[in-house]
């Protein structure tokens, strides 16, 4: 048996994902190893397959290794420290440094660095390719407590070899091993058990295993009862002899490639009779493993006081495994006989131990709980742009403090990665506001956050703690053509590099100190910082520039120091052709998807490239050239581009039902089926959305909420008029307070302690970029949303009116999401007016049968009607009997015959009329065809000098008992209209008076 061409294409596709979203990626070696694909993946086969196995051992084909900083070590303190407050960092560090030089000549702060890999593409494709014929055989030995770098699998236990990317998602186990272990501490505390629990993780875990032990006997047959096939075991072999030759070539001499993802999957196996021992020996309240950090749980039965009591007796239940380690750093010992020369070593400064009981213990378990919510509430929440631009450095101060910030695990004593998260939310922010907004409308916010930027983090000892999130800082700025900042941050980073090389000493981890190449170090770490900047600016540069722009870029570049800029060409030029060859390839700043979105999804996109490099076929297996073509088609492409065949950011379900012409067609969904098989490795598990019957169809969407009761969530917002006028002449929008008003009032909603089903905004209501991001963040709190967009031009002269529903399903096994978009048909006679006179525009619909739509969501049937089409009697008419709710966003001003309407349609429709209106006019209201008339009107609201949201609930099951009696009962609702006919699908038992 030998590995096949489309085994090795599977492999690249899975590797390259890997590594885009690794620490330390190499988009320009990826997009040049891609532009050979096929060759480079036919020698690279050739070679596995080959008898010789030396090649796995030339450096060319191993790669190298980079330093990557951590943190700067202050070796001593002043008594005034605690005392005096310096709020310039940079004044600070001058401080330090200069007192500790003071005090001795030789004593300097220490800037310390870890190790990291830089490994050929190569070598990612063969890693890869072990993790999906002989590594996932491994990860499947691993118990249920090991809950970090699991390999992703089907719903049957398999491996998914379609998935992007060989690992399950980051944030869910994480959260599931956290949040279990402090479950399991909640009910023992209320139980008025007494418990200790105890954190742990390994320092220095992967520069101190020897993965010798993957290909020992008395490990894979004894200890995992694997049987390797003749195949298996020889790529086994390839690999692990590669990352040993690797770690040969590095200071280190040993230890796994930090950065090589398959690293991962042979950490997780080092600890493997741990997790049994803890599991099966201790049999603890709970024990949980996200790879090197622990966490048990367990009751205090022997009434254990001291660390070494604690310890003892775990030691005697270990089998051995845990000793006392008795090395120059204090800790305990992992060890077993197949770890040869690994050293597995939990050290006392990270090791923690809670002894907990009653009253207290639930109150320091339950605060660790609220700062886990506040957190996730923040990063569910949509960004809140500050109405003033100081706001922003005040932020920055907050996110990059040393104190102030609470833990959300018992792992944390200290605030660093607390203060790592804080700068990412606010740095998550500002991406969200340049793909959203206009750069002008928010440049004083950019320029505020530049110049906190350079004055807090852009210095020591801050900058090693927040060094990973520079590229991303580069891209901003350069995405937002913020040239002169940009020049002014790549030469703050040029002064940070020469003041570690000028008052630090160096120090790398598991690296002797006295063995250490201090230029070395620095000479490479510089090197990759300034490759890392370079290629940031790349991915993001804008694909137009205007004169005025191309002068500033030249005379930011020319601001630059030579040595900086290096070899790196930094004319326009090439800038340009560097961005369009990344984006080809889904490695730019913006992912290649966009460039097939309707425009008015995607903000600022210019168009799409001519010369899209083609993918190999001979690299795919069937299925996914299948559902590629299928998405060609849709897009207009007559062959597959390669980054959409080996994307990193590929298509979503919502997206495809938007690309798609026909989405809800039946004989759509097989091709929507295939297509998300091909990108995402999704298999279906129930039907997709689709429309059922050929005339007044229904829209059928599968959903688990079997609730009868549906809580709908009114939004009171305001659209300005001059934001609607901007919006008919295509101009910016005057209401520069628009996004952050939107932002407010969604997450208003997101922060409802009751769970909200449907949140509906008026016609008109938002951007159309917008709505895709703001019903994600709802989605992920089970909301669905209704909403009218900003109108939509085609063509010359034509727009269309349009009403957006995200509503949530779960065809695929998870939450999805779906976009339904309804077109308004006829405009309302002052719109139509006002129209022609400021542009000459005219409505251009899509569709004619759309508003007689009837949507089946999950059991929930309803409709939507735009605005005036509530006053179409014909319309009306035709939903009686077919829907529980109507739907009806407004811009309307007339609501004295709305009002009449709307309290005339719940009858004669006999269903709950949820009426959204602007917040200038009013008159929102949720009505119900109630018997009682002071019940009819569930929710009414008028007015308000700030936008909000009020909640109204709506009884569905109990409306369909009522209309199912052949004669209407006695109550709660009035009796239904003459001539009144259920639809079947509707039914259900009546009640018994």
């Amino acid at each position: 048996m030998s590995w096949t061409l489309v085994d090795m294409g599977m492999a690249y596709r899975k590797a390259k994902l890997d590594l885009y979203y690794t620490t330390s990626p190499s988009v320009t070696a990826i997009a040049d190893y891609e532009a050979n694909l096929e060759a480079n993946l036919r020698a690279l086969r050739k070679r596995i397959n080959g008898k010789s196995a030396d090649w796995v051992k030339e450096p060319d084909f191993l790669g190298g290794y980079v330093y990557l900083p951590t943190t700067v070590k202050v070796v001593t303190r002043s008594e005034d420290d605690d005392e005096l407050m310096v709020s310039a960092p940079a004044d600070l560090w001058r401080q330090i440094r200069d007192r500790m030089a003071t005090e001795a000549p030789t004593n300097r702060p220490t800037a310390e660095f870890r190790l990291t890999a830089k490994c050929s593409i190569d070598l990612h494709v063969l890693s890869t390719l072990w993790m999906m014929k002989v590594g996932h055989k491994f990860d499947d030995s691993l118990t249920v407590s090991a809950y970090g770098n699991r390999l992703r699998r089907q719903a049957n236990g398999g491996l998914n070899e379609l998935s992007l990317g060989s690992f399950s998602p980051y944030m869910a186990p994480f959260r599931t091993w956290r949040d279990e272990g402090l479950s399991s501490m909640r009910k023992a505390l209320s139980e008025d058990k007494r418990i200790v629990a105890i954190t742990a993780d390994v320092s220095s875990f992967y520069h101190e295993l020897d993965p010798r032990f993957m290909q020992d006997s008395a490990f894979v047959s004894g200890v995992l009862g694997l049987e390797l096939t003749g195949p298996e075991e020889k790529l086994n072999g390839l690999f692990i002899e590669a990352i040993r030759a690797w770690a040969a070539l590095t200071p280190l001499r040993r230890g796994l490639p930090v950065g090589l993802p398959a690293s991962a999957v042979i950490a997780n196996m080092a600890l493997i009779e741990l997790d049994r021992a803890m599991e099966r020996e201790v049999v603890p309240l709970y024990y949980g493993r996200y790879v090197d950090d622990i966490m048990l749980v367990m009751e205090n039965g022997k009434g254990f006081s001291t660390p070494t009591e604690l310890w003892n007796w775990l030691f005697s239940r270990s089998n051995g495994r845990l000793t006392r380690d008795s090395g120059e750093t204090e800790g305990v010992r992992y060890s077993a006989p197949y770890l040869g020369d690994s050293r597995i070593l939990f050290a006392n400064n990270k090791n923690k131990i809670f002894l907990l009981h009653g009253v207290s213990g639930r109150v320091m378990v339950e605060s660790i709980a609220r700062q886990i919510h506040q957190r996730a509430s923040e990063w569910r929440s949509l960004p809140n742009l500050p109405e003033h631009a100081t706001a922003v450095a005040t932020e920055m101060v907050t996110a990059t403090q040393i104190d102030g910030e609470g833990a959300d695990n018992l792992r944390k004593t200290d605030s660093l990665t607390m203060r790592r998260a804080g700068f990412a939310l606010q740095l998550r922010d500002l991406e969200a506001y340049e793909r959203d907004l206009e750069p002008e409308a928010w440049r004083e916010h950019r320029l505020a956050f530049y110049e906190a930027f350079l004055e807090h983090v852009l210095v020591l000892p801050n900058f090693f703690e927040l060094a990973a999130y520079l590229t991303r800082v580069i891209r901003l700025a350069t995405a937002c053509k913020d040239f002169e900042k940009l020049a002014e941050i790549v030469l703050a980073v040029t002064d940070v590099i020469e003041s570690v090389r000028s008052d630090c000493h160096v120090h790398v981890k598991s690296k002797p100190t006295r063995e250490l190449q201090t230029s070395m170090v620095l000479r490479k770490w510089s090197g990759y910082v300034r490759e890392s900047i370079y290629e940031a600016v790349v991915s993001a540069f804008p694909s137009l520039l205007s004169p005025s722009e191309v002068i500033r870029w030249d005379a930011a570049v020319a601001s630059l120091d030579p040595l900086t800029v290096g070899h790196f060409r930094l004319d326009v030029d090439a800038l340009m052709v560097g961005h369009d060859r990344l984006f080809a390839h889904d490695l730019a700043y913006s992912p290649l998807r966009f460039a097939f979105l309707p425009p008015e999804i995607v903000r600022g996109l210019a168009s799409v490239p001519t010369d899209l490099p083609q993918v190999p076929i001979s690299l795919m297996p069937l299925v996914v050239r299948r559902g590629l073509k299928s998405i060609i088609g849709w897009i207009g492409l007559q062959m597959i581009p390669i980054g959409l065949a080996f994307p990193t950011r590929p298509f979503s379900l919502a997206e495809l039902f938007i690309v798609a012409p026909r989405p809800f067609a039946l004989d759509s969904q097989k091709e929507i089926s295939g297509a998300m098989l091909a990108l995402r490795g999704f298999s279906l598990v129930s039907r997709l959305p689709y429309l059922d019957g050929p005339t007044n169809p229904s829209l059928v969407l599968q959903s688990q909420d079997p609730s009868s009761m549906k809580r709908i969530a009114l939004g009171s917002w305001k659209t300005t008029d001059g934001s609607w006028v901007a919006s008919v002449m295509r101009h910016v929008d005057p209401d520069q307070d628009r996004y952050r008003r939107l932002n407010t009032l969604i997450n208003e909603a997101i922060s409802q302690s009751g769970e909200i089903d449907y949140l509906i905004l008026p016609e008109l209501a938002i951007p159309a970029n917008w709505f895709m991001r703001i019903a994600q963040k709802l989605q992920a709190k089970g909301i669905s949303l209704i909403a009218g967009v900003e109108y939509l031009h085609y063509g010359d002269g034509g727009i269309r009116n349009q009403v957006w529903a995200a509503l949530g399903h779960d065809g695929l096994g998870f939450p999805s999401m779906t976009i339904y978009r309804q077109d308004k048909q006829r405009l309302a006679l002052h719109e139509e007016q006002q129209l022609h006179r400021l542009a000459g525009l005219t409505l251009d619909p899509t569709s004619i049968e759309q508003p007689l739509t009837v949507i089946d969501h999950g059991g929930f049937s309803f409709a939507i009607l735009v605005c005036s089409e509530l006053t179409n009697i014909d319309y009306r008419a035709q939903l009686r009997g077919r829907i529980d709710a109507l739907f009806v966003p407004e811009w309307n001003r007339d609501t004295t015959t709305f009002e009449a309407l709307i309290e005339s349609a719940a009858l004669d429709i006999h269903a709950y009329i949820v009426q959204c209106n602007d917040r200038e006019y009013g008159d929102s209201r949720i009505r119900a065809p109630y018997r009682d008339a002071w019940k009819r009107d569930i929710v009414k609201i008028k007015g308000g000098v700030r936008d909000y949201i009020v909640t109204g609930d709506i009884d569905v099951g109990s409306l369909r008992q009522f209309q199912s009696s052949y004669r209407s009962p006695d109550g709660p609702f009035k009796p239904v209209p003459d001539g009144f006919f259920m639809a079947p699908g509707r039914r259900s038992l009546p009640a018994r008076d």
